[in-house]
């Protein structure tokens, strides 16, 4: 019988989480809880706390020298594995590792670089095993696209992919400010379910979520092979 694990997130905001949970669950079944350590959740899986960009290197910066206890804390369960996420459109907006001149492989290199120096110290330079850095590119609105539209081949490559599915009437503008709006329920109950069972077809268009998922595979691989 499979070992029980457990995985966890430190992401943006709430309707980062259900993609992120899927994708996890989809590739590692064993995993019987993914838990939100950023943004907090209720109950209803809504954010509870302060979100964003800001807030997970925050976090990180926190936690930097602690990651040991983190993913195996004195009470509660071991972290098997623990997906920091941060998108790539608003890494290049907020001038994160300076801004790029296309949003590229060598840009969610410099992103990831960035993210890991946020976890480290002057006594701790290295990261404990089963931390995976995801850079989805330019926003994991594009994984979406890539499960729900067959026919777009270059989801990676659309400017602003939530405003794309506004367009293409899978989300809504928000009544307040026009904007694309991130209504958990979209992403939780339709967006996620549809990410996790075409998988195969988000990994092989969106380099990131490949490349973050062998990751995770790789990380698997190794406790089970233990």
């Amino acid at each position: 019988m499979s070992e029980i694990r457990t995985a966890a997130l430190v992401c943006e905001g709430q309707t980062d989480v259900p993609i992120l949970r899927a994708v996890l669950q989809e590739v590692w079944p064993e995993l019987e809880d993914v838990l939100c350590l950023q943004p907090e959740l209720d109950e209803t899986d809504r954010a509870k706390g302060p979100a964003g960009w800001s807030q997970v290197k925050t976090w990180c910066e926190t936690h930097a020298g602690l990651l040991e206890e983190v993913m195996n804390p004195d009470v509660g369960d071991r972290i098997d594995v623990l997906v920091i996420a941060i998108d790539v459109d608003i890494a290049i907006e907020a001038g994160i590792g300076g801004r790029p001149k296309r949003a590229g492989l060598y840009e969610t290199n410099r992103l990831r670089s960035t993210m890991a120096e946020w976890l480290k110290t002057e006594t701790q330079t290295n990261l404990p095993g089963g931390i995976v850095l995801s850079t989805p590119v330019k926003a994991i609105e594009a994984w979406i696209i890539a499960a729900l539209f067959p026919r777009e081949k270059t989801a990676e490559s659309i400017g602003d992919p939530a405003r794309w599915l506004v367009n293409k009437g899978r989300l809504r503008e928000s009544p307040r400010d026009g904007k694309p709006w991130k209504e958990l329920y979209r992403y939780r109950d339709d967006f996620a379910p549809q990410v996790g069972r075409k998988l195969k077809r988000v990994r092989k268009i969106c380099a990131e979520a490949e490349r973050t998922l062998r990751a995770v595979e790789r990380r698997r691989d190794e406790l089970t092979a233990r």
